[in-house]
């Protein structure tokens, strides 16, 4: 019974194939797992390097954020001082100006006004309130009229730049009142009180110079240019021209130089040869009509015969003559400059000015002056012209 059964070679041979075959499978598995070790060591390292990578990436993405941003409020912080500079620049003098005066003011306080008995911090608090609030009545009102202006109201700009100039007499003639030996001016007294009279002059300046800006940024076309400026050579050479080519870019709204020198020389040329030719049309003897060789004989003296109330009478009316014993002596007259014009416009209604002006012998200014419009439905009586008056016809040349 102790004896151990022997087994069967088979079974012996199967078990120790089984054991081979699980201690290679032990084997393989051993070996994967050594290879998933790897792999999933190689993919940490991979993820690490990436996520390295994109820490880095992300590293010199804020730092050149920061950059930027860093540049942009600088750039930022460069354009307000430059903004700043520019908008103190123009009122610097003005603040200056004031707290030359603002001075003046709190040092007379200080001295004069401020009780004895306060301690110098309260007495140098009311000097300072005192000038600051003497000296900022005209500011506060000139900035009024500055805002004003700008806002286009220039009637109430103007009203107020007034009132400021009022106020800025009255302190400084109280600073020269603080200052003065009396009524004997003193250095400090003169200067103190010009501080205080300027403040609105200054101001002025500076609010004509921003409406300026302001007038060019809307549109430039709003200012109002006061002509050309010619070269100091040209306005040498030709003072009187130069004025009157500068009065004529003026009135033409002309900005080019050479154009108004053109423009006005040209209007000067035609303005003397149109008076040569009036100089020449009064020398010159108004020329016969075609078809007459010989003047035509006056007629005898007549008595004038009454107008027709159809017919337009080219003179005015005479005054009869009462009827005595003896027979009225008819005394001739020449015809005036308008009753000869109206005569040659009888004759020739559609002639020209100077055609009239050669006929009666007048100028043009005088034929446009006295010359007749014509109307619809009217027209000139052709044979009014002929009618004598105080027994003297019209001559022939004109009434033909």
């Amino acid at each position: 019974m102790f004896r151990r059964t022997p087994e069967d070679p088979a079974i012996l041979a199967a078990r120790a194939a089984a054991q081979r075959e699980s201690a290679a499978a032990e084997v393989e598995r051993a070996r994967l797992m050594a290879q998933l070790d790897r792999e999933q060591q190689e993919a940490a390292a991979e993820h690490a390097r990436r996520q390295a990578i994109a820490d880095e990436q992300e590293r010199r993405r804020r730092d050149a954020a920061r950059r930027v941003e860093r540049a942009e409020r600088r750039e930022r912080q460069r354009k307000a001082r430059a903004e700043f500079a520019a908008k103190l620049r123009p009122v610097l003098p003005l603040l200056l100006i004031n707290g030359g005066a603002a001075y003046a003011q709190a040092a007379y306080a200080y001295s004069e006004i401020a009780p004895a008995a306060w301690n110098g911090p309260s007495r140098v608090a009311f000097a300072v309130a005192f000038s600051a609030a003497l000296e900022s009545i005209a500011v506060y009102v000139q900035w009024h009229a500055h805002d004003a202006l700008m806002l286009k109201a220039h009637a109430t700009a103007a009203s107020l730049r007034r009132a400021a100039w009022l106020i800025a007499a009255v302190v400084a003639a109280i600073n020269y009142a603080h200052f003065a030996d009396g009524l004997a001016p003193t250095s400090a007294a003169v200067a103190f009180a010009l501080l205080s009279l300027l403040s609105p002059w200054l101001w002025g300046l500076h609010t004509r110079r921003a409406q300026h800006v302001q007038l060019l940024a809307e549109d430039a076309n709003l200012i109002d240019d006061a002509g050309v400026e010619f070269s100091p050579k040209r306005r040498r050479m030709f003072p009187i021209r130069s004025l009157m080519a500068a009065r004529w870019s003026i009135e033409h709204n002309e900005r080019d130089p050479r154009k108004a020198w053109e423009g006005y020389n040209a209007e000067r040329a035609a303005r003397r040869a149109a008076a040569a030719q009036t100089r020449k049309d009064k020398a010159t003897p108004p020329a016969p009509d075609k078809g007459t060789d010989t003047p035509t004989p006056a007629a005898p003296p007549v008595r004038r015969e009454p107008v027709e109330p159809s017919r337009p009478a080219l003179v005015e009316p005479v005054t009869p003559v009462r009827e005595s014993a003896r027979p009225a002596r008819v005394t001739a007259r020449s015809l005036t400059a308008g009753e000869r014009v109206i005569a040659a416009h009888t004759a020739e209604p559609n002639a020209p000015h100077e055609r009239i002006a050669r006929l009666a012998e007048v100028s043009v200014s005088t034929v446009k002056r006295h010359r007749p419009r014509p109307t619809t439905g009217s027209a000139f009586a052709p044979h009014a012209a002929a009618t004598p008056v105080n027994g003297t016809p019209v001559p022939a040349s004109i009434a033909a």
